[in-house]
């Protein structure tokens, strides 16, 4: 009996997301996080010794032409993305890079036909893809269970305090409301339609070169279309609702990693007898004064005719979230499994244009 395979990631970065993703390939069944490198000595001593790591290196090169590493884990800053990836590529390295995958789509192409000329592996770590909650949503669809998709609203706010020495108030660095929380709804919204076919965007920059909040449409074939909000100085209920003929999953906050869903059902009632009947009610409401009065100052009272089903599934999440993603990928490396949840990168690639044409402003396709 062969010995499953162990795969071996290093980490360049040692901010929050690197912090993260080494706590999470601590609970994997086929990762093992074995060095890190930083450009500063001292960061990349500290971040081994926190996680008991064989080796730390002081320059990204040096890592990357490690020969035991099987897979990097990219954690630096969005602009440095691309520059990063290559390195780790052109050393014959697997990656897996924290989102946004690029700023703009011609470093998502370039980055994409390297690794095919390669034959690497090559991914977003888009990690709300793997959550229990984003499984259960997929299956809740694909059965039919709210009918055809028609609709997704999402907003996603955190507010910061505007600092344009940060980079997330800094459009050199690739900051904005759109690549740091604007990408996990719009990646929703790919998941469920695809590629748009036309784009209408509102952005509000203040007085940086950046989004800070950003209101866009997505419209797609046959009239669907999602709603999505993001903004890094406003609050927002931060969760998304998807539409169908038949009912609707509401997802809760946090968007990006739910705990719970919601499933309302509608009324099986048949559509044109429940036209008839409000047409009956609504001729005795005009000669009524009573229910004209009663209508005039309850409106929503109409919501109960028809009321609907509505039940709420939990999922308990061990763990930062992280480790679905860091296991489904590490697991996918290992055995090559058919049929694994891992990205597409046409997916992405769609992502990563959606994106560019909504800070173009009310776009055209």
């Amino acid at each position: 009996m062969s010995v499953p395979k162990v795969i071996h990631w290093g980490i360049i970065g040692t901010g929050k997301s690197a912090h993260n993703f080494a706590h999470a390939l601590s609970m994997t069944k086929y990762g093992n996080l074995i060095a890190i490198g930083s450009r500063n000595k001292q960061r990349a001593k500290e971040f081994s010794n926190k996680f008991h790591l064989l080796e730390y290196f002081s320059s990204y090169l040096q890592l990357v032409n490690n020969s035991k590493i099987d897979i990097v884990y990219v954690a630096t800053p969005n602009a440095c993305h691309k520059k990063d990836v290559l390195l780790c590529l052109n050393a014959g390295k697997g990656v897996l890079v924290e989102k946004p995958f690029t700023t703009n789509i011609e470093d998502a192409k370039v980055l994409i036909d390297v690794a095919a000329e390669k034959n690497l592996f090559l991914m977003e770590a888009m990690w709300t893809r793997f959550i229990p909650a984003f499984n259960k949503v997929e299956q809740l669809i694909s059965s039919g269970e709210i009918g055809e998709v028609r609709s997704f609203h999402a907003t996603l706010g955190q507010p910061s305090i505007v600092n344009k020495k940060s980079n997330l108030f800094n459009g050199s660095m690739g900051g904005g409301s759109l690549l740091d929380l604007g990408v996990y709804p719009i990646f929703w919204s790919e998941f469920l339609f695809g590629p748009p076919t036309k784009i209408q965007s509102n952005i509000d920059c203040g007085n940086t070169d950046v989004d800070l909040t950003s209101s866009i449409i997505l419209s797609y074939k046959n009239g669907k279309q999602s709603n999505i909000m993001s903004s890094i100085v406003t609050r927002f209920s931060n969760n998304g609702i998807i539409y169908g003929t038949k009912g609707a999953i509401e997802i809760p906050q946090p968007l990006y990693c739910p705990t719970t869903i919601s499933v309302t059902r509608y009324p099986k009632d048949n559509l044109e007898n429940k036209k008839l009947l409000i047409g009956k009610i609504l001729s005795v409401a005009k000669r009524s004064l009573f229910l004209r009065n009663l209508y005039a100052n309850y409106p929503l009272l109409g919501q109960f005719i028809g009321r609907t089903n509505k039940s709420t599934i939990s999922f308990p999440i061990r763990g930062n979230g992280l480790q679905y993603m860091a296991n489904e990928v590490s697991d996918y490396l290992a055995n090559q499994i058919e049929g694994s949840k891992i990205i597409a990168l046409s997916d992405t690639m769609s992502v990563v244009r959606t994106i560019e044409l909504a800070k173009m402003e009310n776009s055209n396709i």
